[in-house]
């Protein structure tokens, strides 16, 4: 609870992601929108556009968004190799990269990789442009690469995308080819139906909720820079918002309080007057609570031994596991009346409390029955309070108080 707690109010339960891809030659943008709804996730919404500024009419200010860069400046090769060094991939697909000119991810699986890069200098433009239009970009991808994270819950051995077609083989992408032509296709899994259109932008947006991420980003600094930039940004406005709202409760509250105080006021000084006039009254009252009291008083007392020895006998009894809560000797048959005598039920013990372990429970029960003063156990209820723990009432009928 906790931690979904904190979740929520570190990104909300709204997640978005843009895809930058190319559709006849032009830069285009697709969109999506999740909403986490405890351990569901569901599409709310499905949109594009083509310039930047147009992007606020989908995703609000300060709402945690992705970003998949899938267009020319990203390059993607395929690499059979049983290597698993990041670097040596990397050199072993593109040999004379510069790595410090390149952004790149990496998709390892058994023997067939791809990796992905891209320019520093086209992303970093690309962040400022999305930056300047107030979206918090958290988490960024490159090509095709995301695909992986849904790519067995697709039955079809082949996938579309915007601009490629991806091979896979027991759920294994053997081959990713650009494909500049491809029609809409809409895919379904796990109750999801979704275009081809939106594929890489649901898996983004996915990983923001689940951070099950299959690639490996370098992405430098940028993506860490940028999370702790979202989390600053929503910490000061969450805080603004619940610091306005306590501060409008406390002040709600204020003027409650006082309003009422002062009517309370009022009412005292009528009920003086009334309390004033009933002096007599109270003091007639006062006499027979005094003498009820002695009645009370005068049965305790002549209870007090008998009952410390069967409390001394049931705490002695008591395992580790099971902590009593409630002794009660000779409870009252009937609440007390006025003018009606006081009746007990004579020779029983009622006893509550809690056990963490049923067996030390059944062992304690047939403990107490091998007592001699004991002469029946009534289990009057037993209800389990969680996984470990559960509550119990006991009724225990004992010899005739009189012969000990």
């Amino acid at each position: 609870m906790k931690k979904r707690v904190l979740s929520y109010l570190t990104y909300g339960n709204h997640f978005y992601s843009v895809e930058q891809t190319q559709v006849n030659d032009e830069i285009c943008y697709y969109g999506i929108e999740l909403k986490k709804n405890k351990n569901q996730v569901e599409v709310v919404n499905k949109f594009e556009f083509n310039e930047l500024k147009d992007a606020l009419r989908d995703i609000p200010k300060h709402k945690p968004a992705a970003l998949v860069i899938n267009t020319h400046f990203v390059i993607t090769k395929k690499l059979e190799s049983q290597e698993t060094d990041d670097l040596k991939l990397l050199h072993a697909t593109f040999p004379n990269i510069k790595i410090n000119d390149f952004y790149y991810e990496i998709l390892k699986q058994d023997s067939i990789h791809f990796i992905s890069i891209c320019r520093k200098t086209y992303l970093d433009d690309l962040l400022i442009g999305f930056k300047a239009h107030n979206i918090s970009l958290i988490n960024f991808s490159l090509g095709n690469l995301m695909i992986s994270s849904i790519s067995d819950l697709i039955p079809e051995e082949t996938i579309y995308t915007n601009n490629a077609v991806i091979q896979k083989e027991k759920n294994q992408i053997i081959n990713i080819d650009g494909n500049s032509e491809s029609s809409e296709i809409t895919y379904q899994f796990n109750d999801t139906s979704l275009s081809n259109r939106h594929l890489l932008n649901f898996c983004s947006a996915l990983n923001l909720i689940t951070k099950a991420k299959k690639t490996e980003s370098y992405i430098g600094d940028k993506q860490t820079q940028a999370l702790t930039h979202f989390k600053e940004k929503r910490f000061f406005n969450q805080f603004l918002k619940i610091g306005l709202s306590f501060l409008f409760i406390l002040l709600l509250v204020n003027f409650l309080f006082f309003n009422s105080y002062y009517s309370k006021v009022n009412e005292l000084k009528g009920t003086a007057e009334v309390l004033n006039t009933s002096k007599t009254k109270l003091v007639s009252l006062n006499d027979k609570v005094q003498k009820t009291q002695k009645i009370i008083e005068d049965i305790l007392k002549s209870n007090s031994s008998k009952s410390s020895f069967y409390l001394d006998a049931f705490t002695q009894s008591l395992p580790n596991s099971i902590l009593m809560s409630e002794f009660n000797y000779q409870p009252l048959s009937r609440k007390i009346k006025e003018n009606k005598p006081i009746e007990n039920k004579i020779n029983t013990i009622v006893v509550s409390g809690n056990t963490l372990e049923s067996i030390f429970f059944s062992e304690w029960i047939s403990k107490l029955e091998s007592f001699t003063w004991i002469e029946k156990i009534e289990i009057i209820s037993f209800e389990d309070t969680s996984k470990s723990s559960s509550e119990f009432t006991l009724k225990v009928s004992i010899t005739n108080d009189t012969k000990n």
